[in-house]
């Protein structure tokens, strides 16, 4: 009986905790550019109010070749991102063609994030880290089927 009573308040106390706050990530702010081998990749990102939106794209050369959206607002309790990714030109959606994939918002401050997935979603894990003033670190990590595979991102802050 104790451990059903143990069990039953530590959820209560879980289901309590308040979302983070979106003003925490102020510093996610503007432009970012990044490289890997033949690809850069490009995020902005805006802070307005209880909302945070992105967009990325990643060139090969000088033809876009991946372009993302993403929208951090709250959904109920929780604050959810969002994300669609397209094709070149936004010719087609590629992921969250029916529906946008979406992943709840479970730490933020004023030197990382970090969000899980929801639905089918669930097992990815998105984490962004403030290393330095004009730097950041973003990993996306997806488990399926008993693997998980991990992609880095590093970041500077752009000027143009």
């Amino acid at each position: 009986m104790r451990t059903v009573q143990v069990c039953v308040v530590a959820s209560a106390l879980v289901a309590q905790a308040p979302a983070p706050e979106l003003k925490s990530l102020a510093w996610l702010q503007g432009r970012w550019t990044g490289a890997e081998g033949p690809e850069r990749f490009e995020e902005h990102w805006s802070l307005q109010g209880q909302s945070l939106m992105g967009s990325a794209r990643t060139l090969v050369g000088d033809t876009t070749s991946f372009i993302e959206l993403f929208i951090l607002e709250r959904e109920g309790a929780d604050f959810v991102l969002r994300i669609r990714m397209f094709g070149p030109a936004l010719d087609s959606a590629l992921k969250g063609k029916d529906a946008p994939l979406r992943l709840k918002l479970t730490e933020a401050d004023s030197t990382h994030f970090k969000c899980e997935g929801l639905g089918p979603e669930t097992g990815t894990t998105l984490i962004y880290r403030l290393e330095a003033p004009d730097r950041i670190h973003a990993s996306l990590s997806k488990a399926k089927d008993g693997r998980v595979s991990t992609r880095s991102y590093a970041f500077t802050r752009g000027t143009h």
